[in-house]
């Protein structure tokens, strides 16, 4: 994986930037054709690039761009937004509003058309984004899919925030959908965190989205040093995502974090032992990359992460897609909806289908149904429900009886109660 800043740029104030960034991506070119060749066996679809915030050519998002005045209002949040025209330039406290979207866009080309000439013959296209924001890759003799993010949406000169286009996140989440890969990794650049006097991260909630597609994996850079966490989002049916941020190979000496070094990362995938080895190799002196002990990695030269594993029944993360689809629909009480969603999902798997089928029934009113799930109940509270059911059905007798089987679920005062509740209720109906 490269993730991101395959050149260093040209500054806004270069003489010819065309020509600078032609000849850093030449240069770049040669050399993962090389790596490729030695490597790979020359098979550059085992190769998966995708940009960095230097990959955007700053000078023409400049030039897409004209001074405003006076300054508009809200420009601390427009700035930073990647669907806003407005931007801020602290250099020189001027406002700026995106005029030529035209030039605006082509900021992006040089990185496009290099990559698409990297990837040149490739088949299947692995371009399957009509923008060509996402790059996707299945390798079933390993059992994975890779899908590779462009984190620049919105990305310019003077806004460094890291985005990813809602039309990739789609795409992504369909071709995910149709998959029949185990592992499905995400690779982008832009890091997940940062420093209170930094913006040049990506929302915490794109990742969100994407654990909850069904990645398992998460690879990025952009943050010259590595790190591995996992890092989850909690549903009703709990995922999560093992991210592991990777240093940089390539970086000036006054752009590496204090106490690092050039390096970069050997993720080892081990899915039968559900775990994930970050090894960290780092540049010495001499110029020979080893081992790096780390202090995050407890003194380590790597990281071991557990392996997160989508339950799934062959379909992908179709299975999951549903389930999120019909725990959405029960929450906005579309309960006829719910039941649709979730007919197809394996209860065995997924024991989160039985929860979805009681809300849904409860909130159609159909209580046969609902007795049917609730027997036998599994808590102190649909073990009430069960009984008052029953109750209001006239089968005193079952109500009693599923008293009985229940009595570990309840406190000794609940099932006082129920018990006098089944007497007076019997009493009633045999003097009604």
């Amino acid at each position: 994986m490269v993730s991101g800043d395959l050149v260093q740029g040209a500054a806004l104030d270069a003489h010819d930037p065309d020509a600078e960034i032609d000849a850093q991506y030449r240069e770049v070119g040669a050399f993962l054709g090389q790596l490729s060749e030695e490597f790979l066996d020359s098979d550059r679809s085992r190769m998966v690039i995708v940009p960095g915030n230097h990959d955007v050519h700053w000078r023409r998002s400049l030039d897409g761009m004209k001074p405003i005045e006076p300054c508009p209002n809200g420009i601390a949040t427009k700035c930073i937004q990647p669907t806003s025209d407005i931007r801020w330039n602290w250099d020189n406290r001027q406002a700026y509003e995106i005029s030529d979207h035209e030039l605006y866009a082509s900021r992006l080309d040089p990185f496009s058309r290099f990559r698409k000439a990297f990837y040149e013959g490739i088949e299947p296209d692995p371009f399957p984004c009509p923008d060509d924001d996402l790059l996707f890759f299945e390798y079933p003799e390993l059992d994975l899919l890779i899908a590779g993010f462009s984190s620049w949406h919105g990305n310019d000169c003077f806004c460094h925030v890291g985005e990813i286009a809602p039309s990739s996140l789609a795409s992504s989440q369909r071709l995910l959908a149709r998959s029949d890969m185990a592992i499905p990794i995400a690779v982008w650049h832009h890091s997940i965190q940062g420093g209170p006097r930094k913006r040049d991260y990506m929302d915490q909630r794109v990742v969100h989205r994407l654990i909850d597609f069904g990645f398992t994996v998460g690879l990025h850079g952009h943050q010259h040093h590595p790190g591995a966490a996992p890092f989850e989002l909690r549903l009703p049916n709990l995922t999560s995502m093992a991210v592991v941020g990777a240093g940089s190979l390539a970086v000036g000496d006054d752009e590496l974090p204090m106490g690092e070094r050039r390096q970069f990362n050997v993720v080892v995938i081990d899915p039968d032992n559900e775990s994930i080895t970050v090894h960290v190799r780092g540049m010495s002196s001499a110029g020979v990359f080893a081992g790096f002990h780390r202090d995050d990695f407890g003194g380590n030269t790597f990281v071991e992460l557990k392996l997160p594993v989508v339950r799934t029944d062959g379909r992908g993360s179709r299975v999951l897609q549903q389930l999120d689809e019909a725990m959405t629909a029960i929450a906005e009480r579309r309960y006829e909806d719910a039941l649709e969603l979730s007919e197809s999902i394996p209860t065995s798997q997924f024991p989160e289908k039985r929860r979805i089928a009681i809300e849904a029934s409860r909130g159609l009113r159909r209580y046969a149904a609902l007795v049917e799930l609730l027997s036998p109940p599994q808590n102190a509270s649909e073990a009430v429900e069960l009984v008052s059911l029953l109750l209001d059905d006239g089968r005193f007798d079952d109500a009693k009886r599923r008293l009985q089987t229940s009595k570990s679920l309840l406190t000794p005062s609940m099932f006082r109660e129920l018990q006098a509740t089944v007497a007076v209720r019997e009493m009633s109906d045999e003097f009604s």
